[in-house]
């Protein structure tokens, strides 16, 4: 429900995500999709919502047209400011158009009053992660679904704070959106590995994350996100959509023990590090590495086990 109280502004503060692939691609099934990923506790989005003496906002035209026809339709004051301060980018495998999406909503209905989210957006979820990443927080499996209304849950989990991630990102490359990714899932497909996928989570991946059985888990989502790079082998050639942090991720998982894979469409990958590892021997041997190529860049982060958060003025 939408709380009714008074403010002059409202500010929503939202994490990203890593999404980790799909349990099950193959759409004659009753039931299809089912996917994970875990909410991080950096590359945030964060809007801001006020009253103003008329309509005015940073966005672009994407999100306020369909504002002002929701406002139009709903016969609103349309004297509203709605600004966003700061977003990551756009098609980089982080969820932010999700995330900004939802914040939207939620601060619009809000601002209005009303008792409930209004769906302006009219958006539908294949995947389910970044609806949860946005209310709950933490590590995410959300159910295989017969519609894309639905986002039910079938595992949330806080994920352990000291096993840190290292986040790669290739700026010369963007991952499918749109159109393009619209008519790649409509493709048909040959086989799913939806009973090999669903092992390794049923069976390895959330039972180590319970136990906090690193080596598992790391061995498990590794083996899970290459199974899922074969249902994109038309899209990208390898595991990654960047060869040059394939190469990146391939020198440091020789000499460590590390969960490694691609979020979502890519480029942004990943590196999930064992606490008993000595980070900072993995970040030299990084600074090393990335100094060779121009585009490559990393960040350390780590879980947040929080959804969104709100402040009034």
């Amino acid at each position: 429900m939408v709380s009714q109280r008074k403010f002059n502004e409202l500010e929503i503060s939202t994490n990203s995500r890593i999404h980790f692939g799909f349990l099950n691609l193959d759409s004659q099934q009753p039931y299809s999709y089912g996917s994970m990923g875990l909410t991080i506790n950096k590359h945030k989005t964060l809007i801001q919502i006020s009253k103003s003496k008329k309509f005015h906002s940073n966005l672009s035209k994407t999100y306020t047209n369909k504002i002002k026809d929701f406002i139009k339709t709903m016969k609103l004051d349309s004297n509203i400011n709605i600004s966003c301060s700061v977003k990551p980018d756009s098609h980089v495998g982080l969820g932010s158009g999700t995330q900004l999406a939802m914040a939207l909503e939620e601060g619009v209905s809000k601002f209005y009053k009303f008792g409930t989210v209004k769906n302006i957006f009219s958006r539908k979820f294949r995947s389910g992660v970044g609806y949860n990443a946005y209310l709950k927080g933490g590590f995410i499996i959300d159910c295989p679904k017969n519609n894309f209304r639905s986002n039910e849950l079938i595992f949330n989990s806080n994920f352990p704070k000291k096993w840190k991630i290292i986040l790669l990102f290739d700026r010369s490359i963007k991952g499918l959106s749109g159109k393009k990714e619209s008519n790649f899932f409509s493709l048909k497909r040959g086989k799913s590995n939806r009973e090999k996928l669903s092992d390794i989570v049923l069976n390895e991946i959330i039972p180590s994350l319970i136990y906090e059985d690193f080596d598992i888990f790391a061995n498990g989502l590794t083996r899970f996100q290459k199974l899922n790079s074969l249902f994109y082998s038309s899209i990208q050639k390898s595991y990654f959509l960047s060869n040059d942090i394939a190469k990146v991720i391939k020198k440091i998982s020789r000499k460590f023990n590390v969960a490694s894979g691609q979020s979502s469409w890519g480029p942004t990958s990943y590196i999930i590090v064992n606490p008993k590892t000595n980070l900072n021997e993995i970040l030299s041997i990084l600074d090393n590495t990335i100094s060779m190529y121009n585009t490559l860049s990393y960040d350390v982060v780590s879980a947040a086990n929080n959804g969104r958060r709100l402040s009034y003025k």
